[in-house]
């Protein structure tokens, strides 16, 4: 772990964040690898995210994710000291992050209008659940929430029709909207470089859904409509699950199989690879050069459900390697499926420095996904992800702010007491 960042791209930029959660934590992580100066804006009860399901007293795997290289300040932004502060910090910042609800800002002194006159160069970042106007502007809402509003958790349905599940089982949407934020702040940065003038950064969860469906959310007038679905929602999701069974019982060449010790998923694009496929199968298929064409008829649909069990019989006399390796000698996409902490043992992964690692005080060595680009020799781990308050003295003595903050320490424990808490 090195303290620089003068070799990063993002050198002497400084970051001011105050959101909290996934989608703005990440996004200002990401800029910290990257060599900004990130600062951590917290209550004094510190971000909802060290408290969820933490191992120790406001430390939790879900924040130690998604907040290292930053310094952390509490500012009590209830209190007119601390949002003087606030604006303080802000004059020496060229980003500010925050996922405030519509209306907060305003009531903290905070939002762009005011910020915009005050630090002309400031570029302000929003990201909200639903966008700044509209009629659910002023709802909150997380991940799951939005993947419902947008249609995304439609696309997933639950095989028997009933209730769907969280698309990817993962923060899908949030993380998207980090890359969107991430991606407007380095277009503003950049326009700012060219006419030094800062600017407003807009990103949403609900936006972010959309993105992740730009193939299926797309219409042509007079060649591609929506279809339009009769009944209520639940009678829509069980004709979406039925195509979706029966689709997933045709499918050959887009899937995952159960070998004889294991899985495999195997990816056919194209005509060339389905080929291929099916002379490692010992398979024949007449409709392998257009296999997401519905059938025309039972007798056609059942052929098709035929050969995808014919499939499944024979993936289960090889094992995943022996598979992996025919395969992989066709130049054919494959993978066998593995459990997570396969995945960080991996020497695809280790080899490729895809995980970085760090020493956390009273814990030890850590592992965490990287960044997830190169620029130059890629971005490092200059601090651990901060205890609460732990910077607010120094970040106030930067600015020549007297440090009167009622600063909660509750939470900045010895080295030896940590050790205690671990469960």
């Amino acid at each position: 772990m090195s303290n620089s960042s003068n070799n990063l791209p993002l050198n002497g930029i400084r970051i001011i964040d105050f959101s909290g959660y996934v989608a703005g934590p990440f996004c200002c992580m990401l800029l910290g690898d990257m060599g900004a100066d990130v600062i951590k804006v917290e209550s004094p009860t510190g971000e909802q995210w060290r408290h969820q399901d933490p191992f120790a007293p406001g430390v939790s795997q879900s924040f130690m994710a998604l907040n290292r290289n930053k310094r952390s300040i509490v500012l009590d932004l209830k209190t007119e000291e601390g949002r003087d502060n606030a604006i303080k910090l802000l004059e020496t910042a060229d980003v500010m992050v925050s996922n405030f609800r519509p209306g907060v800002a305003e009531r903290y002194g905070l939002d762009y209008k005011k910020l915009k006159d005050l630090f002309p160069r400031l570029i302000y970042t929003s990201n909200t659940a639903y966008g700044p106007s509209g009629t659910r502007s002023i709802q909150p809402g997380y991940d799951l929430v939005v993947q419902a509003f947008s249609g995304l958790l439609s696309s997933n349905p639950a095989p028997d029709g009933g209730v769907p599940k969280r698309y990817a089982g993962v923060a899908l949407v949030d993380f998207t909207a980090g890359h969107y934020m991430l991606y407007g702040i380095m277009c503003a940065l950049f326009q700012r470089y060219q006419t030094g003038e800062g600017q407003k950064v807009e990103a949403s969860l609900l936006e972010a859904a959309l993105g992740l469906q730009r193939q299926k959310m797309l219409t042509v007038e007079g060649a591609v409509e929506l279809p339009v679905k009769e009944g209520n929602t639940i009678e829509q999701m069980a004709r979406v699950s039925k195509h979706s069974n029966a689709f997933g019982a045709r499918e050959l060449y887009y899937r995952s199989y159960q070998t004889s010790d294991g899985f495999i998923t195997v990816g056919c694009l194209n005509v060339p690879q389905r080929h291929i496929f099916l002379n490692l199968l010992e398979m024949e298929d007449p409709w392998h050069t257009n296999p997401d064409d519905i059938p025309a008829t039972d007798e056609i649909d059942q052929a098709r459900r035929q050969l995808s069990l014919t499939a499944e019989a024979r993936f289960l006399k090889r094992s995943t390697q022996e598979w992996v390796e025919l395969f992989e000698a066709q130049g054919v996409p494959n993978a066998p499926l593995q459990m997570l902490e396969q995945v960080m043992k991996d020497p695809q992964v280790v080899d490729s420095n895809f995980l970085y690692e760090y020493d956390y005080p009273g814990y030890g060595k850590v592992q965490s996904v990287g960044t997830g680009v190169r620029v130059g020799e890629g971005g490092q781990v200059r601090r651990p992800p901060p205890r609460l308050g732990e910077h607010t003295d120094e970040i106030l003595q930067e600015i020549a702010i007297k440090s009167t903050e009622n600063v909660t320490k509750s939470y900045i424990a010895s080295e030896t007491n940590l050790a205690g808490e671990i469960r």
